[in-house]
């Protein structure tokens, strides 16, 4: 059976991991002009946002042990739904930072 009280909790996990993931890439992206090598920086940076949602998706998973795969397509939607909202702010971000 499908326990509704994990729903608000899979996509609140899937909201964090996105904010984790796109703004530690975004905040990468903003420094690697003032790096010294930026490849390691590049690196490091995709290593620990990589290891940081792999864990986080793998936690719910195994959180939820039945209908497993539908939370996880549940958390990944809201993953995905906080990449578009942070590429809409930082698309008027720098359209107001041309003008």
């Amino acid at each position: 059976m499908i326990n509704l009280l994990y729903f608000p909790l899979v996509i609140l996990t899937g909201i964090g991991l996105g904010i984790l993931y796109f703004g530690g890439l975004w905040l990468t992206v903003r420094q690697l002009p003032k790096i010294h090598n930026p490849v390691l920086l590049t690196w490091v940076s995709f290593l620990g946002r990589m290891s940081i949602i792999l864990v986080g998706f793998y936690l719910v998973i195994i959180a939820v042990p039945s209908f497993s795969l539908l939370y996880l397509l549940l958390c990944l939607a809201s993953f995905f739904w906080i990449r578009n909202r942070i590429l809409q702010r930082i698309g008027r971000f720098l359209n107001a930072e041309v003008r």
